[in-house]
């Protein structure tokens, strides 16, 4: 197949909501009403949970529309397939202060999530996300790029922080781990 990626823009935002208002969350209903917003703000677990999905799409729109939302969008011909969340690390702001002792003064990307429809899991589309970003944080100057997967083989449909394989094919090195929680780090 020939897929394209296309990046985030004010132009995609309404593909984006689409995209991700569309998808059946049944195994993690919770994040039905994310679009992809949870790093983008730093209130507490349990307002966040008492957050609505219009709110968080709302929230969304005004970040793609003032350029601090980033990330990928991957298309088969017109449909969208898959998302890519990746951005400066300092964007994200709820991880930023966890990863300051890695990250320290270097200009760092980070991808935190994607999210592939299920008729084409397993197929490379967040391969395909996942190089994009990384060569455009290089092309950007960015001087790394980390990340924090999550291994889950008994739900491995709530792994949308990627996989530890995946990374490692691009040369990612794991620098810590905590539990089933790695943190990833690739210089660029």
């Amino acid at each position: 197949m020939n897929y394209i990626i296309k990046p985030l823009s004010f132009e995609l935002a309404d593909t984006f909501i689409n995209y991700l208002g569309a998808l059946d969350f049944n195994y993690a209903p919770h994040w039905a009403t994310c679009f992809c917003t949870y790093y983008y703000n730093n209130c507490p677990s349990e307002q966040w949970m008492k957050r609505t999905g219009e709110e968080n799409r709302i929230y969304a729109l005004e970040k793609i529309k003032d350029g601090t939302m980033k990330g990928y969008l991957a298309f088969d011909n017109d449909k969208c397939i898959g998302w890519c969340n990746a951005n400066d690390v300092h964007k994200f702001i709820r991880i930023e202060k966890d990863l300051e002792h890695i990250v320290e003064d270097n200009k760092v990307g980070s991808i935190i999530c994607f999210v592939i429809h299920p008729e084409y899991r397993g197929q490379g589309i967040a391969r395909l996300l996942l190089k994009r970003a990384v060569d455009d944080f290089k092309e950007q100057g960015f001087d790394a790029v980390i990340t924090v997967p999550v291994e889950s083989k008994e739900t491995p449909e709530k792994q949308y922080r990627g996989t530890l394989n995946m990374y490692k094919e691009l040369g990612f090195e794991e620098v810590e781990k905590d539990g089933s929680t790695s943190v990833m780090w690739l210089k660029l």
